[in-house]
Parts: C-alpha cells; structure tokens; sequence
C-alpha cells in the first residue's frame, strides 16, 4: 500500500511539473513589452516613448520586470522597436540612464535574437546564466527608436569577380604594416628580411546602403583618426572584417583592417552623393554605395601561412559588431568557397552567398 501511495505521489507530481511547464510556456507566449523611463516625460497617445529601459510582463500588465542580457545589441532592439511598430533601433544597450535594476528589477535574463523576429518572445535565450547579471550589476536593457534607418547590403559578386591571390614584397606594404593589416609574423620576419614576400589574397568590398536613412559613423569626428599615409580620416574603427576557416568553421586567417572612411563611391540614378573621405561628415547616402577596391590598402586576408592545396571558407561582414543602427543584418556577410594552393594561377574564390552576420 504504501508503495503504491508513493507511485501515485510521484505521478501526481510529474503532471504537476508538465502543468508547470505549460503554465510558463502560456504565459510566455503572452508576453507583453514596453518602453519605461525614470527620466523622460510620461508617454500618452499623442506622443509615446520612443527611448527608455525595456520591461516585459507575463502577467497582463499587472507587474513589470527589465532584462539583463549579455548580449544586448541593436539586432534585439529592432526587435522591441518592430513590436511596439516604433521602427528601428538607433540605440539598444545596458545602462541606467532610464533606470537600474535595483528600483526596477529584472524580469527576464539572457535574451538573444537574430534581429528579424516580430516580437522578443520568438527570440531565443542564453544557452547558460549571463555572467552579467549577478546583484551588483544595477544595468538594465535599454532601447532607442526611430522610423528611419539605414540598411548595409553587402555586393556579394563584388567579392567573387574581384578575387585574387597576390604576391607582394614587404618594402611595397609600409603603411599597411603601420595599420596591422598583414600577420603577426611579418613583423618578425622583417627584422631579418624586409623584402619577404607576403602572399595577400585580395578582392573588392561594395557596401551599399539600400536603407531610407544615411549611415552615419557612430564616433564625432572630433574622435576620428588622421592616417598619415593615407593623408585622410578614418571615421570607423571596425566597419567590416574578413576571415578565413577550415571545413570545421575553425580560423586561420583574418584581416587585419584597422579603420575606414566612408563616403559615396557610387550612386543609383537621380540620388546625388554628399560624402567624401576629407569632409567632416563621412557616411554613405540612401541609395549610394562605398566601394573598396582590391588595389586598396588592407583590402585583402594575409594567407602567407595558410596551408596550401586545402579548400576554405571565406568570409565577410559589414557592420559586424552592431555599433550601426540598420533595418536588418540578414544581408551583411558573405561566404565563398576558397581553394587556396599558394600560387596566383590556381588560387580561386568560388560559389560566394549572402549569409547573416553571426550572433
């Protein structure tokens, strides 16, 4: 008898906890989100708020909690933006400006989303506890919106048609070495060989801008820095990177491109350009694209010592740390088929596709 009140016991208490899971699960899926401020104004019909800290409820409003994430980018606050039909993220990160988590604690933790989910319940969550959201972290999510923005493209056949292997003596790479635009060991082996070969694999990046707002570089151009060699500013200190792996997605090689202007290259018919290298106002216009040719300093990944006769994976992305508001990032990388023997006949890049930027 009293192992069969114990059975009955512990199947009771599994439909408890399958009860339990579903409860979460309902209420999760009625999340509700919205935008709250210890600093702005009270938000009304006429005016809401388009900027403060991020607060869910699972209880029909009847109780509010902030996020703590880790990784708390613009892609997840164009997520918050499209569900409140607010627009687009110019700003999502963790701070206090609009409140702290002791006043307003956390409701939920570890969010993470690619950035083209319609709501921030069909974003995924941290696959461990953040390690920033411990009790004395006081920063909440926090989230700016606008209803326009721009929109990177990157030119994926650019890259292909472009592509080629070079061989280049160190004594032609003086500023691309004060920019670490080549290995680490060619540094190295310029102590005892300064003419030494460097094997480049080089090809052009076009980054269009397909938005209805132009990019703007995030820093003043009080902060922007003087190249010398390059006799202009560069407004952007990561814009774009390039990689390359093995089949098991593991890196062996990167570019090493330290910073960027930006202005308008190129233009779509009846948009006029307004930015160049040497103004105090870089960016790229709606509509207009900045073209980075191959014959350009630090256009290329460095494969000198990449093993040779092996087939690769090229990568590259625009934008990649998110420090630009933009509509979607669903369109700023790309990969190509690499097979790499060393030599400049043989060496091809193949097959390049449009990828997302990793999260």
């Amino acid at each position: 008898m009293e192992s069969h009140i114990a059975s009955l016991l512990l199947l009771l208490l599994g439909l408890g906890l399958c009860t339990c899971h579903l409860n979460i699960y309902n209420n999760f899926r009625n999340m509700q989100v919205r935008l709250a401020s210890s600093t702005a104004p009270a938000p009304n019909a006429n005016q809401p708020l388009r900027e403060g800290r991020v607060e869910i409820s699972f209880d029909n409003g009847a109780s509010w909690g902030t996020i703590c994430s880790t990784h708390w980018t613009l892609r997840e606050g164009n997520v918050v933006c499209r569900q409140l039909g607010l627009g687009y993220a110019s700003m999502a990160i963790s701070s206090t400006k609009h409140g702290n988590s002791h006043t307003n604690p956390w409701g939920l933790v570890g969010t993470r989303c690619r950035g083209n989910e319609r709501k921030l319940l069909e974003c995924s969550r941290e696959p461990t506890y953040p390690a920033v959201c411990e009790a004395h972290n006081r920063n909440v999510s926090t989230v700016a919106c606008v209803s326009k923005s721009a929109d990177l493209e990157l030119g994926v056949s650019d890259i292909e048609i472009s592509a080629y292997l070079a061989l280049v003596p160190m004594t032609q790479l003086t500023c691309a070495m004060e920019e670490n635009c080549v290995s680490k060991d060619a540094y190295v082996i310029r102590r005892t060989n300064p003419s030494a070969i460097r094997k480049l694999l080089r090809f052009s990046v076009k980054a269009s801008n397909v938005g209805n707002a132009d990019v703007s570089p995030y820093a003043n151009y009080k902060d922007w820095e003087w190249h010398q060699c390059h006799m202009h500013y560069h407004s952007m200190n990561v814009f774009a990177t390039f990689n390359v792996y093995d089949n098991r997605y593991q890196k062996v090689a990167q570019g090493h491109k330290a910073s960027f202007c930006l202005m308008d290259s190129e233009c779509n018919l009846g948009v006029a350009p307004k930015y160049t290298c040497d103004n105090t106002t870089q960016g790229i216009t709606a509509g207009c694209s900045d073209v980075y040719s191959h014959v350009l300093d630090c256009q290329w990944v460095d494969v000198t010592t990449v093993p040779v006769n092996k087939k690769y994976i090229l990568r590259v992305e625009l934008n990649p740390e998110y420090v630009l508001g933009e509509m979607s990032f669903e369109n700023n990388g790309a990969e190509c088929d690499l097979e790499y023997t060393g030599e400049i006949l043989t060496t091809r890049v193949t097959r390049c596709k449009r990828k997302p930027l990793l999260i």
